[in-house]
């Protein structure tokens, strides 16, 4: 399964070259097997996540060595505020043993459903043109640091790269640049808030989509 496999962390104060942390083994040192329960179904929605992006890349290669055409739309639906929770637990588990934890209990009550990010605090999505998308089945987390003090992450997953950002302030816009576990950055972004998904385009038109539902 996809969260048995290793993240690839890089960011930390302890890790500024990408290191391999066996994402399973990393939450349970963290949490006991009550709490590990209790955030079981955003691992579930994560895995859901992970198989919708093989998925849409496997589609989009038979799509387009084909006749071109307008293809029937397919959508994988994603739940974004539990996708959202579980980067946050992600990263809150990587802080943890650290110099830099994330001790603010109110980021630890949203990851556990218990409250809300505030406005422009969470889950963004950053986009690079896909000559520049690094394809890999797996997960890498780039920690972003002020100070020492961890104030956000960016995810990539098959290429595709999503911004946690804490501050309730959001990420200074223009952006800075995002950097990746292996080392590559993007240019001057914009992010986008609560991202509505993620479009293939394939033959006359778009092909597949995954989305996030906010709700």
């Amino acid at each position: 399964m996809f969260l048995d496999k290793e993240i690839e962390v890089s960011g930390m104060p302890w890790c500024v070259e990408p290191k391999k942390i066996g994402l399973a083994n990393l939450t349970t040192k963290v949490l006991c097997v009550v709490h590990n329960s209790a955030l079981s179904p955003l691992d579930q929605e994560t895995v859901k996540f992970a198989e919708a992006l093989r998925e849409s890349f496997r589609l989009l290669q038979v799509r387009h060595s084909l006749k071109p055409r307008r293809w029937t739309f397919t959508k994988f639906l994603i739940d974004g505020p539990r996708m959202e929770r579980w980067f946050l637990k992600t990263l809150i588990n990587v802080a943890y043993h650290t110099d830099s934890p994330i001790e603010d209990n109110s980021l630890v009550e949203i990851a556990f459903g218990k409250k809300s990010f505030e406005p422009n605090a969470g889950l963004y999505g950053v986009y690079d043109p896909p000559e520049k998308r690094q394809l890999f089945d797996g997960i890498s987390l780039h920690a972003l640091t002020v100070r020492n003090r961890v104030v956000g992450a960016t995810f990539s997953f098959f290429g595709f790269r999503l911004l946690l950002y804490l501050d309730e302030k959001g990420p200074r816009l223009p952006f800075m640049k995002i950097g990746t576990a292996s080392g590559e950055t993007s240019e001057v972004i914009e992010p986008t808030y609560h991202p509505v998904g993620i479009s293939y385009t394939a033959g006359k038109g778009i092909s597949h989509a995954v989305v996030f539902r906010w709700h």
